[in-house]
């Protein structure tokens, strides 16, 4: 009895722990933060692993099918060195993944359905607290060098992370506390994540993302047209008036338009061989890339050699958007790199979680938010490249998994 009671304690600290390196993930404070506590959490899944039967639970990973299609994707990211010339590159793009081999099989066979949902919960309120130490700095009351301004003068409040990375989670940390308010019948919890919607929602505008601001916009017309039906409620119909109107009232009030209005200046002034301007860059990018992909649409050039193609691509059609050296597309970064069967493997990962979600509102909902704005914010920036950004896009996948397998293994099970 003592010992099954000391067992539940050892037990109860691990997911403890968990449950704060989930919290600390978007707070990106050092640069070996991530590594510390993922080795941490490694070694100590290890030595409870064997009593806990965390070992035959690993056999799962490759029965449910989202969850083995993504690590079929970046097991071919690997396999794609054989056709690389550039290791060098290669290495770079890779260590964006290393600790996904820790967060797959530690999270997947730790946790159960329950502490999934807690685990999204409190990602969510990290957002929420992250939102906060943005609107401080904006209003100067937390100052911080070289993040309160950029070189126009205009405000960006982006705290300790990348702009490109502060306004897409605020995007995502402000919808998914609205769907989580919404689902749960609780007052307190539903009071909670409503102030953490309004303090990302401001999050969002004061913050200079352009791409993160046009894919929450975007996802909310992916929201209106998944829940068309619900908009015969007044209250939600309205709710949905609102969110747009006070979105934006608060693009325009915090100046973030002019940034647009820079862009598509860009894009009207372009010709065919002046690609000037961020926007200008990004389409000359869509050119090389298809000429890249070309060489080899199937499987790519490989994971280190897309960028060593652009180079020689820029030297036979000369440009002013020449300058860049990444894609600032997700999407076009993967096709070069691994071609049209990297790029399905990938999405069709993603397709497939959120189809065995479906029966599951809220999860369905929150998973429905997250991918939509990785998938938009995804061309104007490759994000699944960039810190914390890749491995909270692995948490919130294995998160998501342990709820929609634990669904499906009940399932089968009754049948």
């Amino acid at each position: 009895m003592i010992e099954a009671v000391i067992n539940k304690r050892k037990e109860n600290y691990f997911i403890s722990y968990i449950y704060l390196y989930i919290f600390l993930m978007p707070w990106n404070f050092l640069n070996g933060q991530m590594g510390g506590l993922s080795v941490i959490l490694l070694i100590w899944w290890l030595i409870i692993a064997k009593n806990r039967g965390f070992f035959s639970k690993l056999k799962a990973i490759f029965y449910f099918k989202p969850l083995l299609m993504i690590l079929l994707f970046f097991a071919y990211s690997y396999f794609s060195l054989l056709w690389t010339d550039n290791f060098e590159d290669a290495k770079k793009a890779l260590t964006y993944y290393k600790y996904y081999w820790i967060i797959v099989p530690v999270l997947f066979t730790a946790l159960n359905a329950e502490q999934a949902r807690n685990g999204l919960h409190i990602f969510v309120i990290s957002l929420g607290i992250y939102a906060i130490f943005s609107i401080l700095i904006h209003l100067d009351l937390i100052h911080i060098i070289d993040h309160t301004t950029n070189p126009t003068g205009v405000k960006n409040p982006r705290g300790i992370l990348a702009y490109a990375i502060t306004t897409p989670l605020m995007a995502i940390g402000f919808l998914s506390s609205v769907f989580i308010a919404y689902y749960n019948k609780l007052k307190i919890i539903k009071t909670v994540f409503l102030i953490i919607a309004v303090l990302c929602l401001i999050g969002i505008f004061i913050n200079n993302g352009r791409a993160g601001q046009l894919s929450f916009f975007i996802t909310i017309g992916v929201l209106l047209i998944l829940y068309r039906k619900h908009l015969t409620n007044p209250k939600i119909l309205f709710s949905f008036i609102i969110v747009i109107f006070a979105s934006w009232y608060m693009l325009v009030s915090f100046n973030k338009l002019a940034r647009f209005q820079t862009g598509i200046n860009d894009l009207k002034n372009l010709e065919k061989t002046n690609f000037s301007g961020s926007w200008g860059a990004r389409l000359y990018v869509w050119y090389a890339a298809a000429d890249i992909l070309k060489k080899n649409p199937i499987f790519g050039v490989g994971v280190g050699d897309h960028i060593d193609e652009f180079v020689k691509y820029t030297k036979t059609h000369p440009s002013k958007g020449a300058w860049v050296r990444t894609f600032h597309n997700q999407h076009l970064d993967i096709l070069a790199r691994y071609g049209i069967v990297g790029y399905l493997l990938l999405l069709g990962s993603v397709i497939s979680l959120l189809y065995a979600l479906k029966t599951q509102a809220l999860y369905f909902s929150l998973g429905t938010v997250f991918f939509s704005i990785t998938y938009f914010d995804g061309f104007g920036d490759i994000i699944l490249l960039m810190k914390p950004y890749n491995n909270i896009f692995m948490l919130m996948f294995i998160l998501l998994s342990v709820i929609a397998s634990t669904k499906i293994a009940l399932k089968n099970k009754k049948i």
